[in-house]
């Protein structure tokens, strides 16, 4: 991989993390006067409006034909019910313990590469996914009067997080990242409304509608700039960056939400970083040692062939 394409891919990946976090705290504010099916319409009318004009604006209408296409759907159904689970989880716990947890996805693909497709892993990486669980249970504290069966929800969006970047990563490179987006902002849009059948929608105020706006701008420059950091750089190299996440939200949640996590969770966060860390670099050092090996040497090297 050229250089400066990982690089520029870890940059966009550490501005998009970051920016989803803002993302999360206009959400949670929401949440305060409006449930979730209605932030997840509204939400993603906006971003629906906004993109729209953006691919207006670059020519970029035509390429909306891509939209139907097997993967970017499947992609788009897929961030929805990412949405779904950590809008709900965040109505009752911090941002900075429900992104924490998602930042198990790394450790939950492993080990779905293994369940799944009979990959091979040593004891070191299981040893990882065992430390970046139990990371997760000293933040959810099962057993304790602290559990909410809710924070499992977290934990379910990162496997289907990690699903979905896998997606991500094979969706064709004549499909616009900005067409990838709008689709995800639609069927968000389309999960909401579906939504509202079981959940009463609230009038939205001014403040409310504010929240819904700042929302839904940053979700289209983070989902942008994660799309674009996964289509520029491999995803293991990228991934780890995703982590600038936790530092923002427990920065917002201190100083928005003035919910700064305990240290168990604090504790638990540092376990699952280094445990996903752990297991990014060990799975990119084994890519380079494999890339330094020699080329096995041509049959006319073995010596001269009968009758030759």
């Amino acid at each position: 991989m050229h250089a400066q394409s990982a690089k520029r891919g870890i940059l966009l990946m550490i501005a998009g993390s970051s920016i989803f976090s803002t993302n999360d705290a206009f959400s949670k504010l929401a949440l305060a006067h409006i449930p979730t099916s209605q932030i997840l319409a509204m939400r993603g009318v906006l971003a629906a409006l906004v993109l729209l004009a953006v691919l207006g604006w670059m020519g970029q209408l035509p390429a909306l034909r891509h939209m139907m296409e097997r993967r970017v759907l499947l992609r788009s159904f897929t961030e929805a019910g990412v949405a779904i689970l950590f809008i709900t989880s965040i109505s009752v716990m911090s941002i900075a313990d429900s992104t924490a947890i998602l930042q198990v996805t790394p450790l939950a693909t492993m080990a779905a590469a293994v369940l799944l497709f009979s990959a091979h892993i040593g004891w070191r990486q299981w040893l990882a996914v065992g430390i970046g669980f139990l990371g997760v249970t000293l933040i959810v504290k099962p057993g304790t009067s602290a559990f909410d069966t809710m924070a499992l929800l977290p934990l379910a969006a990162a496997l289907l997080m990690a699903f979905r970047d896998f997606i991500t990563g094979r969706i064709g490179a004549h499909v616009p990242t900005l067409v990838v987006t709008f689709t995800t902002a639609v069927v968000g849009m389309g999960f909401g409304f579906a939504g509202s059948s079981v959940e009463p929608w609230q009038a939205v105020d001014t403040r409310t509608l504010a929240y819904l706006v700042g929302g839904s701008i940053s979700l289209v420059i983070g989902q942008l700039l994660t799309i674009a950091a996964m289509r520029t750089a491999d995803i293991s190299v990228v991934a780890p960056f995703r982590y600038a996440a936790v530092v923002c939200a427990v920065g917002l949640s201190a100083v928005v939400f003035h919910d700064m996590p305990d240290l168990v969770s604090i504790g638990g966060m540092a376990l699952i970083m280094a445990a996903g860390l752990y297991t990014m670099h060990h799975h990119m050092s084994a890519r380079a040692l494999t890339a330094a090996r020699p080329a096995p040497r041509e049959a006319a090297c073995e010596g001269p062939r009968a009758g030759g």
